[in-house]
């Protein structure tokens, strides 16, 4: 896992979430809930955190899909869930 950290301006920037279209169950987020949690910085924005999931080997995860039922597929080593610019 690495920690990632992005500069937000508002708590409600704290609130988005974003997927990696190569982990099709997996969601990622900050880590802090808070702006209380963060970082200020001097401009008056926040600096706040995630982490990502990374993957020394291949590994296997099965989900339920709303309308496919079982679904299982493998990600292979790397890192995963990097916050689109």
């Amino acid at each position: 896992m690495a920690t990632y950290t992005v500069v937000i301006s508002t708590e409600d920037d704290l609130l988005e979430n974003w997927s990696d279209a190569n982990t099709p169950n997996f969601s990622f987020s900050y880590n802090e809930i808070e702006l209380s949690e963060c970082t200020e910085n001097a401009d008056g924005t926040y600096t706040a955190t995630y982490d990502t999931l990374e993957l020394t080997s291949s590994r296997t995860y099965t989900y339920i899909h709303a309308a496919n039922g079982e679904t299982t597929y493998t990600l292979s080593a790397g890192e995963y869930g990097i916050k689109p610019s």
